[in-house]
């Protein structure tokens, strides 16, 4: 009797280690993100509604890169000299890199007065001051080579520009997209009031489309953060006078694609990379015979 206890205990171990590894460290963020489900309801006075749920993955035509340019002058000309120094280097290390001008747009943000603190030696007086001015630019670049982001971002670095901002994804024919997902919701559609007419021996006419709802997911919209760690408590009757200080905590992000289980399709099985995720819900609406 010991010795299957210490065998079923063993398997038990066994087994919460291998899930252990699998979860890995996304289980300390659980705010995953679900698409909604179908409810498949049926109506009153006879009605019936047959829904469809599809999920087309979508890798971009192109993508556009948007850097952030940032300098302090002691005069507002001096700052704005500085921002479009640095941009000039950055565009043209990005021609090197096959980059045309026309795939580039300089975007003037703001240009703005900065302040400081002066003390008086005579008096104990801190008063604020004006120490110069501060320009703000943006610069966007269109590319399709996946890779040569990496390339860019190294050389918007040796250009003194540190701020990528954001990283667009961009579909070129949505309308084939659409057409495509509401081919394959309607198969999905037929395919269910076929089954419903074999296996419950339901008669039915299609009356209308009672609800068409597209939805769009880009890979900023779909990334999660977590900080992984194990915090130790301090006794509450500690000295008063004993500062605790605690180290940083180094955050890490994860993109979190949509979960699979509730469509009833998917179009494009998941790959390595970052998709645009486009989905589909149709409820087709019936009168039962």
């Amino acid at each position: 009797m010991k010795r299957i206890l210490c065998i079923s205990l063993l398997i038990s171990l066994c087994s919460l280690t291998v899930l252990a590894q699998e979860a890995g460290n996304r289980n300390y963020n659980r705010n995953t993100q679900r698409p909604a489900p179908t409810t498949g309801n049926i109506g009153s006075n006879n009605e019936l509604f047959i829904e469809a749920y599809v999920l087309l993955n979508v890798a971009p035509d192109e993508f556009v890169a948007v850097f952030g340019v940032a300098a302090e002058g002691p005069t507002a000309v001096e700052s704005n000299q500085k921002v479009n120094t640095r941009i000039e280097e950055f565009l043209s290390a990005a021609g090197g890199l096959g980059i045309k001008r026309a795939d580039t747009f300089i975007d003037f943000i703001t240009q703005n007065r900065v302040y400081n603190f002066s003390t008086t030696p005579s008096d104990s007086t801190i008063r604020e001051v004006l120490t110069g001015f501060e320009t703000k630019k943006t610069v966007a670049v269109r590319y399709k080579d996946r890779a040569l982001l990496e390339r860019l971002v190294t050389a918007a670095a040796q250009s003194q520009i540190f701020d990528l901002i954001k990283v667009d994804y961009i579909v070129n024919d949505m309308t084939r997209v659409r057409s495509r997902l509401f081919e394959e919701a309607i198969r999905v559609v037929k395919q269910k009031e076929e089954t419903y007419a074999r296996q419950l021996g339901l008669v039915m006419r299609r009356y209308n489309i009672y609800q068409e709802t597209y939805d769009t997911r880009y890979p900023a919209e779909l990334y999660q953060t977590y900080t992984a760690y194990e915090a130790g408590a301090v006794e509450s009757n500690y000295d008063s006078r004993t500062r605790v200080v605690r180290e940083r905590k180094s955050s890490t992000s994860y993109l979190e694609l949509l979960d699979r289980s509730p469509f009833d399709a998917v179009l494009n099985p998941i790959g390595i990379e970052p998709v645009v995720q486009c989905t589909l819900f149709v409820r087709v609406k019936y009168n039962l015979a």
